[in-house]
């Protein structure tokens, strides 16, 4: 059985299929640029979608369902993936309506982290853990619970926001309305904008800028964890206030879940140990001995492979509930 993913980001998005056990056949990605619109946008996934069948050869018939993963905020009681801060624009998006009536299979969605949280324990290293958060660590910043084995959606889907907790009331302005939220500190993006704000503004020689290739446009976290590699006096003293904000957050996730696993996604799998070492020994000040012990903190062993692997859990859980509920 084959089943379809769509992978929507801020920054790229992407397109699989795969079989419910987590075998991708094939996943193709393309820029976002949320900037050109929602409507402009779906239309380009959904012709990335047909380019994918058309060269694996599997008819749609041959798809069982499709599975969204979509920056939340999200309704799934609505359907609708309502208005995530880093995609200005795409407010109240029926993705499932537009995807529906564009392949016409069945089709499910989530936010991202909670599918991401949902793929961790199909197919990744904390597979069957009972009790385990999945940071989304990308564009944005948000979290997936599963407890007990099942992904905590919230009243009305919106557990999980930590993106959106407020660290510092008196804080930036974040997109999402609110002061000093744990995103604007250490979303990927926020971080980028932030440093590269300093370095024009200061006309700061240093190693992020080097990394751009001199073009502070080009700055983005990769050229801040490699400047840190490199032991730039700006970038590792900016390293430490990042870490310090997502202590700050990762320990008030441990404080109030009390997991046995954090699983943390891109830039914590990209960045390694860089960022893992002094996040832990940062963490005693954010929470108990006892809560923090007993939690392990590990980067995705998916990798790469963790939106395609989202999107596929989505419509594999959601297809076998569908086909398992009584009539």
């Amino acid at each position: 059985m084959h089943f379809l993913g769509i992978d929507i980001g801020g920054t790229k998005s992407a397109v699989c299929i795969g079989t419910e056990d987590g075998h991708i056949v094939l996943s193709k990605r393309i820029p976002t640029r949320p900037e050109e619109g929602c409507e402009t946008g779906i239309r380009r996934i959904v012709e990335l979608a047909r380019e994918v069948l058309a060269e694996t050869g599997i008819p749609l018939a041959g798809i069982m369902s499709v599975g969204i993963s979509a920056p939340g905020p999200v309704s799934l009681k609505q359907q609708l993936m309502l208005e995530p801060p880093n995609m200005k624009g795409w407010k109240n998006v029926p993705l499932v309506q537009l995807f529906t009536q564009a392949l016409g299979r069945p089709t499910f969605m989530n936010n991202d982290a909670n599918a991401c949280a949902l793929a961790e324990y199909l197919y990744g290293s904390c597979k069957g853990v009972p009790n385990l958060v999945y940071l989304t660590m990308s564009t944005g910043l948000g979290a997936g619970f599963v407890v007990d084995g099942h992904v905590v959606q919230g009243t009305n889907d919106l557990a999980g926001e930590i993106g959106h907790h407020v660290l510092d009331i008196h804080g930036p302005p974040c997109p999402c309305g609110l002061r000093g939220c744990l995103e604007i500190y250490c979303g990927g993006m926020n971080v980028a904008n932030r440093l590269r704000e300093q370095i024009v503004a200061q006309g700061l020689r240093t190693a992020i800028l080097d990394q751009a290739g001199g073009d502070p446009r080009k700055i983005d976290f990769k050229c801040f964890a490699e400047a840190v590699r490199l032991k730039d006096p700006f970038a590792l003293h900016a390293w430490e206030e990042y870490i310090e904000r997502l202590a700050q957050g990762v320990g008030n996730v441990i404080m109030f879940m009390n997991p046995e696993v954090i699983v943390m996604g891109t830039i914590a799998i990209h960045a390694g140990e860089l960022l893992l070492e002094p996040l832990k020994k940062a963490l005693p000040r954010f929470g108990w001995k006892p809560a923090i012990d007993a939690c392990r903190i590990v980067p995705s062993a998916l990798g790469a492979r963790i939106g395609d692997l989202s999107a596929l859990a989505i419509a594999a859980t959601e297809w076998q509930r569908m086909r398992d509920a009584p009539r």
